[in-house]
Protein backbone atom coordinates (compact mmCIF):
# COMPACT_ATOMS: atom_id res chain seq x y z
CA UNK A 1 0.00 0.00 0.00
CA UNK A 2 1.20 3.41 -0.67
CA UNK A 3 0.00 7.00 0.62
CA UNK A 4 -0.33 9.66 -2.07
CA UNK A 5 -0.97 13.43 -0.94
CA UNK A 6 -1.90 16.17 -3.28
CA UNK A 7 -1.59 19.52 -1.71
CA UNK A 8 -3.42 21.79 -3.56
CA UNK A 9 -4.25 25.67 -3.15
CA UNK A 10 -7.00 25.23 -1.01
CA UNK A 11 -6.95 21.86 0.34
CA UNK A 12 -4.88 18.69 1.00
CA UNK A 13 -6.14 15.57 -0.81
CA UNK A 14 -4.91 11.91 0.53
CA UNK A 15 -5.41 8.10 0.56
CA UNK A 16 -4.06 5.09 1.12
CA UNK A 17 -3.72 3.88 -2.53
CA UNK A 18 -3.60 0.20 -3.89
CA UNK A 19 -2.82 -2.27 -7.02
CA UNK A 20 -4.71 -0.69 -10.23
CA UNK A 21 -5.06 2.65 -8.30
CA UNK A 22 -7.84 1.54 -5.93
CA UNK A 23 -8.49 4.13 -3.22
CA UNK A 24 -8.31 2.26 0.55
CA UNK A 25 -8.84 5.08 2.31
CA UNK A 26 -9.00 9.09 2.53
CA UNK A 27 -8.84 12.04 3.70
CA UNK A 28 -9.15 15.37 2.71
CA UNK A 29 -8.83 18.61 4.71
CA UNK A 30 -8.47 22.73 3.85
CA UNK A 31 -4.89 24.01 3.40
CA UNK A 32 -4.11 26.00 5.71
CA UNK A 33 -1.59 28.79 4.07
CA UNK A 34 -0.88 30.28 7.61
CA UNK A 35 0.70 26.55 8.63
CA UNK A 36 4.87 27.09 8.65
CA UNK A 37 6.93 24.58 7.17
CA UNK A 38 7.42 22.37 9.89
CA UNK A 39 3.42 22.61 11.07
CA UNK A 40 2.58 21.61 7.79
CA UNK A 41 4.74 18.29 7.63
CA UNK A 42 3.63 17.69 10.68
CA UNK A 43 0.15 17.39 9.58
CA UNK A 44 1.13 15.16 6.42
CA UNK A 45 3.03 12.89 9.49
CA UNK A 46 -0.52 12.75 11.09
CA UNK A 47 -2.74 12.50 7.82
CA UNK A 48 -0.65 8.86 7.01
CA UNK A 49 -1.14 7.94 10.87
CA UNK A 50 -4.49 7.88 10.12
CA UNK A 51 -4.60 6.23 7.05
CA UNK A 52 -2.42 3.24 7.56
CA UNK A 53 -4.84 2.60 11.31
CA UNK A 54 -7.49 3.32 9.12
CA UNK A 55 -6.29 0.57 6.38
CA UNK A 56 -4.45 -1.66 9.13
CA UNK A 57 -1.94 -1.38 7.08
CA UNK A 58 1.78 0.26 6.69
CA UNK A 59 2.84 2.12 3.85
CA UNK A 60 5.77 1.35 1.57
CA UNK A 61 6.22 4.61 0.53
CA UNK A 62 4.57 8.09 0.19
CA UNK A 63 4.34 10.17 -2.66
CA UNK A 64 3.27 13.78 -2.85
CA UNK A 65 2.36 16.32 -5.33
CA UNK A 66 1.99 20.15 -5.61
CA UNK A 67 2.23 23.24 -7.51
CA UNK A 68 5.97 24.03 -8.89
CA UNK A 69 9.03 22.26 -9.16
CA UNK A 70 11.10 20.30 -6.72
CA UNK A 71 14.63 20.29 -7.51
CA UNK A 72 15.31 16.38 -6.96
CA UNK A 73 19.14 16.94 -6.01
CA UNK A 74 17.97 19.38 -3.10
CA UNK A 75 14.79 18.37 -2.23
CA UNK A 76 14.10 22.23 -2.41
CA UNK A 77 10.81 23.22 -3.93
CA UNK A 78 12.99 25.65 -6.92
CA UNK A 79 9.86 27.23 -8.40
CA UNK A 80 6.41 28.13 -8.61
CA UNK A 81 4.13 27.18 -5.33
CA UNK A 82 2.81 30.25 -4.94
CA UNK A 83 -0.45 28.96 -3.69
CA UNK A 84 1.63 26.70 -1.22
CA UNK A 85 4.37 29.16 0.04
CA UNK A 86 5.40 27.00 3.35
CA UNK A 87 6.76 24.47 1.02
CA UNK A 88 9.48 26.98 -0.34
CA UNK A 89 10.73 26.83 3.54
CA UNK A 90 12.48 23.27 3.52
CA UNK A 91 12.95 20.28 1.63
CA UNK A 92 9.64 18.25 1.76
CA UNK A 93 11.13 14.68 1.08
CA UNK A 94 13.75 14.83 3.92
CA UNK A 95 11.33 16.11 6.89
CA UNK A 96 8.66 13.50 5.97
CA UNK A 97 10.70 10.88 5.59
CA UNK A 98 12.71 11.53 9.18
CA UNK A 99 8.85 11.93 10.43
CA UNK A 100 7.63 8.77 9.39
CA UNK A 101 10.48 6.68 8.07
CA UNK A 102 8.90 6.24 4.97
CA UNK A 103 10.82 6.93 1.61
CA UNK A 104 9.02 9.97 -0.03
CA UNK A 105 8.85 10.74 -3.70
CA UNK A 106 7.86 13.92 -4.86
CA UNK A 107 6.50 15.57 -8.08
CA UNK A 108 4.33 18.31 -9.98
CA UNK A 109 1.17 18.30 -9.45
CA UNK A 110 0.26 18.44 -13.29
CA UNK A 111 2.57 15.32 -14.16
CA UNK A 112 1.73 13.36 -11.72
CA UNK A 113 -2.21 13.45 -12.45
CA UNK A 114 -1.21 13.03 -16.26
CA UNK A 115 0.42 9.62 -14.86
CA UNK A 116 -2.56 9.23 -12.67
CA UNK A 117 -5.25 9.54 -16.32
CA UNK A 118 -2.03 7.59 -18.35
CA UNK A 119 -2.05 4.65 -15.81
CA UNK A 120 -5.62 4.49 -14.71
CA UNK A 121 -7.86 6.98 -16.08
CA UNK A 122 -8.92 8.13 -19.92
CA UNK A 123 -5.16 8.16 -21.05
CA UNK A 124 -5.17 4.62 -21.13
CA UNK A 125 -4.35 3.15 -24.15
CA UNK A 126 -3.95 6.78 -25.88
CA UNK A 127 -0.16 7.53 -27.53
CA UNK A 128 -0.63 10.81 -27.23
CA UNK A 129 -2.23 13.09 -25.05
CA UNK A 130 -2.46 16.57 -23.18
CA UNK A 131 -4.25 16.78 -19.19
CA UNK A 132 -5.46 19.86 -18.50
CA UNK A 133 -6.33 20.29 -14.96
CA UNK A 134 -8.43 23.36 -14.28
CA UNK A 135 -8.90 24.40 -10.53
CA UNK A 136 -7.70 26.78 -8.28
CA UNK A 137 -4.54 27.41 -10.49
CA UNK A 138 -4.41 25.63 -14.61
CA UNK A 139 -1.84 22.94 -15.11
CA UNK A 140 -0.96 19.76 -16.64
CA UNK A 141 1.51 18.07 -19.01
CA UNK A 142 1.62 15.84 -22.21
CA UNK A 143 2.04 12.11 -22.56
CA UNK A 144 3.72 10.90 -25.73
CA UNK A 145 3.95 7.04 -26.22
CA UNK A 146 3.21 6.12 -22.12
CA UNK A 147 5.90 8.99 -21.52
CA UNK A 148 5.08 12.05 -19.80
CA UNK A 149 7.23 15.23 -21.48
CA UNK A 150 9.49 17.17 -18.67
CA UNK A 151 12.76 18.67 -18.61
CA UNK A 152 15.81 17.23 -18.32
CA UNK A 153 15.97 17.93 -14.59
CA UNK A 154 11.75 16.81 -14.18
CA UNK A 155 10.88 20.54 -14.65
CA UNK A 156 6.96 20.30 -15.58
CA UNK A 157 5.39 21.96 -18.55
CA UNK A 158 3.85 25.14 -17.33
CA UNK A 159 0.85 25.26 -19.41
CA UNK A 160 -0.90 28.07 -17.09
CA UNK A 161 1.64 30.52 -17.67
CA UNK A 162 1.17 30.28 -21.75
CA UNK A 163 0.86 34.02 -22.57
CA UNK A 164 -2.75 34.85 -24.27
CA UNK A 165 -2.38 38.49 -24.85
CA UNK A 166 -1.05 41.75 -22.02
CA UNK A 167 -3.24 43.56 -19.80
CA UNK A 168 -1.22 46.44 -20.36
CA UNK A 169 2.33 46.68 -22.31
CA UNK A 170 4.43 44.42 -20.56
CA UNK A 171 1.86 43.04 -18.26
CA UNK A 172 1.30 39.27 -19.73
CA UNK A 173 -2.27 37.49 -19.59
CA UNK A 174 -1.60 33.98 -18.93
CA UNK A 175 -3.89 31.00 -19.14
CA UNK A 176 -4.22 30.63 -15.71
CA UNK A 177 -5.78 34.22 -14.90
CA UNK A 178 -8.09 33.62 -18.21
CA UNK A 179 -9.61 30.15 -17.04
CA UNK A 180 -8.64 28.94 -13.18
CA UNK A 181 -11.87 28.50 -11.25
CA UNK A 182 -11.56 32.23 -10.01
CA UNK A 183 -11.95 33.07 -13.44
CA UNK A 184 -15.11 31.64 -14.02
CA UNK A 185 -16.13 33.40 -10.82
CA UNK A 186 -15.08 36.94 -11.77
CA UNK A 187 -16.17 36.88 -15.25
CA UNK A 188 -19.83 35.86 -14.52
CA UNK A 189 -20.34 38.30 -11.14
CA UNK A 190 -18.50 40.93 -13.88
CA UNK A 191 -21.77 40.48 -15.83
CA UNK A 192 -24.21 39.85 -13.37
CA UNK A 193 -23.79 41.81 -10.64
CA UNK A 194 -27.42 40.99 -8.96
CA UNK A 195 -27.20 37.71 -8.87
CA UNK A 196 -23.61 37.01 -8.08
CA UNK A 197 -22.36 33.52 -7.42
CA UNK A 198 -19.87 32.40 -5.08
CA UNK A 199 -18.27 28.99 -6.79
CA UNK A 200 -18.42 27.72 -9.34
CA UNK A 201 -20.81 24.64 -9.41
CA UNK A 202 -23.10 27.44 -8.75
CA UNK A 203 -22.19 29.17 -11.84
CA UNK A 204 -22.58 26.06 -13.83
CA UNK A 205 -26.09 24.96 -12.06
CA UNK A 206 -27.56 28.43 -13.52
CA UNK A 207 -26.70 27.33 -17.48
CA UNK A 208 -29.79 25.84 -18.46
CA UNK A 209 -31.69 28.93 -17.99
CA UNK A 210 -29.04 31.55 -17.62
CA UNK A 211 -27.83 33.20 -20.77
CA UNK A 212 -24.91 34.79 -18.56
CA UNK A 213 -23.83 32.06 -17.11
CA UNK A 214 -23.79 30.31 -20.48
CA UNK A 215 -21.74 33.37 -22.03
CA UNK A 216 -19.28 33.00 -19.26
CA UNK A 217 -18.29 29.08 -20.07
CA UNK A 218 -18.43 29.65 -23.58
CA UNK A 219 -15.93 33.29 -23.42
CA UNK A 220 -13.90 30.45 -21.12
CA UNK A 221 -14.00 27.46 -23.03
CA UNK A 222 -12.81 29.54 -26.61
CA UNK A 223 -9.85 30.78 -24.27
CA UNK A 224 -9.29 26.91 -23.07
CA UNK A 225 -9.78 25.82 -26.82
CA UNK A 226 -7.12 28.05 -28.10
CA UNK A 227 -4.49 26.78 -25.81
CA UNK A 228 -5.41 23.07 -26.80
CA UNK A 229 -5.38 23.60 -30.89
CA UNK A 230 -1.66 25.12 -30.25
CA UNK A 231 -0.73 21.60 -28.89
CA UNK A 232 -3.28 19.94 -31.12
CA UNK A 233 -1.57 21.73 -33.90
CA UNK A 234 1.86 21.02 -32.84
CA UNK A 235 1.69 17.49 -31.61
CA UNK A 236 -1.00 15.72 -33.23
CA UNK A 237 -2.84 14.89 -30.01
CA UNK A 238 -5.28 11.66 -30.36
CA UNK A 239 -7.20 13.14 -26.76
CA UNK A 240 -6.91 16.20 -24.63
CA UNK A 241 -8.17 15.20 -20.96
CA UNK A 242 -9.46 17.98 -18.59
CA UNK A 243 -9.62 17.59 -15.21
CA UNK A 244 -9.25 19.97 -12.28
CA UNK A 245 -12.29 20.58 -9.99
CA UNK A 246 -14.01 22.51 -12.45
CA UNK A 247 -13.98 19.40 -15.06
CA UNK A 248 -16.73 18.53 -13.10
CA UNK A 249 -19.09 20.39 -14.94
CA UNK A 250 -18.72 17.13 -17.38
CA UNK A 251 -19.80 18.07 -20.86
CA UNK A 252 -21.18 21.86 -19.96
CA UNK A 253 -17.45 22.35 -20.23
CA UNK A 254 -16.29 19.97 -22.97
CA UNK A 255 -18.97 20.74 -25.45
CA UNK A 256 -18.33 24.27 -26.11
CA UNK A 257 -14.62 23.85 -25.92
CA UNK A 258 -15.03 21.25 -28.65
CA UNK A 259 -17.17 23.58 -30.63
CA UNK A 260 -14.55 26.39 -30.33
CA UNK A 261 -11.78 23.70 -31.51
CA UNK A 262 -12.29 23.77 -35.18
CA UNK A 263 -12.21 27.65 -35.66
CA UNK A 264 -8.30 26.44 -34.29
CA UNK A 265 -7.43 23.28 -35.37
CA UNK A 266 -6.33 21.85 -38.83
CA UNK A 267 -9.23 19.58 -39.98
CA UNK A 268 -7.26 16.53 -40.33
CA UNK A 269 -6.00 16.99 -37.12
CA UNK A 270 -9.25 17.72 -35.36
CA UNK A 271 -11.02 14.60 -37.06
CA UNK A 272 -9.07 12.24 -34.58
CA UNK A 273 -8.99 14.34 -31.29
CA UNK A 274 -11.23 13.76 -29.03
CA UNK A 275 -11.93 16.09 -25.77
CA UNK A 276 -12.85 13.93 -22.73
CA UNK A 277 -13.39 14.37 -19.44
CA UNK A 278 -10.33 12.86 -16.73
CA UNK A 279 -11.98 9.18 -15.88
CA UNK A 280 -9.80 9.72 -12.28
CA UNK A 281 -11.40 12.63 -11.44
CA UNK A 282 -9.68 14.81 -8.52
CA UNK A 283 -8.00 12.50 -7.69
CA UNK A 284 -5.53 11.61 -10.37
CA UNK A 285 -2.86 13.67 -8.84
CA UNK A 286 -3.17 11.57 -5.78
CA UNK A 287 -3.53 7.78 -7.32
CA UNK A 288 -0.81 9.29 -10.24
CA UNK A 289 2.16 10.11 -7.33
CA UNK A 290 1.26 7.14 -5.83
CA UNK A 291 1.91 5.11 -8.45
CA UNK A 292 5.01 7.22 -9.19
CA UNK A 293 6.27 6.36 -5.12
CA UNK A 294 5.66 2.78 -5.57
CA UNK A 295 7.89 2.62 -8.71
CA UNK A 296 10.71 3.80 -6.52
CA UNK A 297 10.58 1.05 -4.24
CA UNK A 298 9.55 -1.91 -6.87
CA UNK A 299 12.30 -4.55 -7.07
CA UNK A 300 14.76 -3.69 -9.94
Amino acid sequence: MILGIDIGGTAIKAGAVAEHGRILARQTLPFDRSLSFEELISVFARICDTLESETRELATAIGVCMPGFVDRETGMLADGGANVPALRQGPLALALFEKTGRPVHLENDGVAATFGEQRFGAGRNVGRFALLTIGTGVGGAVSIDGNVVTGSRGEPPEIGATVLGETRPGMPQTFEKLACAAAFIERYNGLCKDRSVESVPELFARIAEDQLARQTVDEIARVIAQVLSALINSLSLDACVIGGGVAAAGEALLEPIRSHLTSYVWPLLLKKTRVIGAECGNDAGLVGVASLAADTVAPK
